[in-house]
């Protein structure tokens, strides 16, 4: 061919077309599968965390509880991002972010700043009756007109023990309560159920104040903190409630709490409505510091509580004060999340709380079984020195040809302390409050799936420990050595280069 000769194309012109099509329908091809496989994905996906320390892999409980939603449960994050609670703002959508993830069908979450959605903000307080909050910041669970809150406050645990000790000006946060308040709020919102309890008044019990409106009185011994756990945290609502004359326990009684009684003795009358009340399938909360006469009735369901208080003589556990000191739980289903997580209990020279071995072994008779005790080193006013136990449970099914009017079994549970869920005491350690919500939980049969291996989640803190030389040997490291490094190779790669 001469250089005169026109040049001669490759493909004919069919074949061309027939390789565009091919290439068409290869495009074509490779987007439907990226389009199946993303909607595959979208409803059938498996997410696998490969951290250790993975921060919210949610619990099989969550889980449990968010395959079963049938109903739309809004979420609504209401806080100022960079605003004081941003921390716990991050852990919160973090969290909440897995649970939308875990059933996008049923739970809608969506963040509003009302610092820039003002008006959005004030349309929502004003709907839930919330203008002239305290506290600004907290999540918003919704459900077929039922509704829950959760503050910025009780999200989070802080230890303040090197703050105390002055060894820090820093108030470490411990832990993280949002799955554990989270998911009982969507099952409270999803599945609501009316609870009422009643605290016992006339001899000198702790006072919750009063149920119709927010206790601002200064109590220390009061038990309006505890009364908040139970409205705002259990979803029960409460109110106070006198034996004296002909008033009976009232039919719509759930769980009756009779709290460090301590201005008089029981009258046999009053003994009586509480003994029919339990033989009904009555639920108690019992904590009893002195002798008041109810000691005779909770004997006939295995339990005795103690004539003197005790103290736990090992150091690890005693507090300097000589009489409080730091208890530990036993498995249960009420104390099973703080056990796992080997949380105390801050108690104040209480009574023991034994069982009676001999009502134990009677066919039917109530299961009792202990929650808390002191360690080998616990030491009574006599100077006996062992292991005592502190708190108990008492639980009795429906016996067979017995018909309760309440329906269920009885429940109870028996402490020698009352002080260790005051005003005073009850967040002064994280355990108490923990127990409060658990053992609430549990005496009104809350769903099972809430109480077992949902506790707070420990936040870990890692440091380094560095001398002053070593610090420095770092800095040089960083400001020098590593540019240095850089460039030294860019030096060698020019010089390779250019020869």
């Amino acid at each position: 061919m001469s250089a005169a000769d026109p040049p001669q194309s490759s493909f004919s012109r069919a074949r061309r077309w027939i390789i565009m099509l091919n290439t068409a329908l290869a495009v074509g091809a490779a987007l439907a599968l990226l389009v199946m496989t993303n909607y595959l994905a979208g409803g059938y996906f498996k997410r696998y965390f490969w951290s250790r320390d993975a921060g919210f892999e949610l619990s099989a409980r969550t889980l449990g509880v968010l395959r079963n939603l049938t109903n739309d449960v809004s979420v609504t994050i209401f806080f100022q991002p960079n605003g004081d609670n941003r921390e716990v703002y991050l852990l919160t959508k973090a969290l909440l972010t897995e649970y939308q993830d875990a059933n996008p069908r049923h739970i809608h979450v969506k963040g509003l700043d009302y610092t820039r959605l003002a008006g959005e903000a004030k349309e929502l307080l004003s709907k839930h009756s919330l203008s002239g909050l305290k506290e600004k910041d907290f999540v918003l669970f919704e459900s077929s007109g039922h509704h829950r809150i959760e503050y910025a406050g009780k999200l989070a645990d802080y230890d303040f023990s090197d703050l105390l000790a002055r060894r820090s000006k820093y108030v470490r946060r411990s832990g993280y309560r949002g799955e554990m308040l989270f998911t009982a709020d969507i099952y409270a919102v999803s599945n609501p159920e009316a609870l009422k309890a009643y605290f016992l008044y006339g001899h000198g019990e702790n006072d919750p104040g009063d149920p119709k409106e927010e206790d601002t009185r200064e109590n220390p011994t009061g038990y309006s903190k505890l009364a908040a756990i139970l409205k705002d945290e259990v979803d029960c609502d409460w109110d106070r409630l006198s034996l004296a004359g002909t008033n009976p326990v009232p039919a719509d009684c759930q769980l009756l709490i009779i709290a460090g009684p301590g201005g008089g003795r029981f009258l046999p009358r009053e003994l009586e409505k509480i003994s029919a009340y339990l033989k009904q399938g009555g639920r108690l909360l019992a904590l009893l510091t002195t002798d008041c006469g109810l000691e005779p009735a909770l004997a006939d369901w295995g339990v005795r509580l103690g004539r003197w208080t005790v103290v736990d003589q090992d150091k690890q556990n005693l507090l300097p004060d000589g009489r409080s000191f730091l208890a530990w739980t036993l498995p249960h289903p009420i104390t099973g999340p703080l056990y796992s997580e080997k949380i105390p209990i801050f108690m104040v020279r209480p009574r023991p709380v034994f069982k009676t071995e001999a009502q134990s072994k009677v066919p039917g008779a109530p299961d009792v079984r202990l929650l808390v005790a002191t360690s080998p080193e616990g030491i009574d006013e006599n100077k006996h020195v062992m292991e005592y136990p502190l708190l108990a449970a008492v639980e009795q099914g429906e016996l067979q040809g017995v018909h309760t009017s309440r329906g269920g079994g009885t429940r109870i549970v028996v402490g020698g302390d009352s002080y260790f869920l005051d005003n005073q005491v009850i967040d002064a350690c994280v355990g108490n409050h923990y127990f409060a919500g658990l053992a609430l939980n549990w005496l009104l049969d809350r769903p099972t799936l809430l109480l077992s291996g949902l506790g707070p989640q420990p936040i870990q803190e890692y440091s380094i420990n560095m001398t002053r030389g070593q610090e420095r040997a770092v800095q040089w490291l960083f400001l020098c050595g590593l540019p240095g490094a850089v460039l030294a190779l860019g030096g060698l790669v020019w010089l390779r280069r250019r020869n």
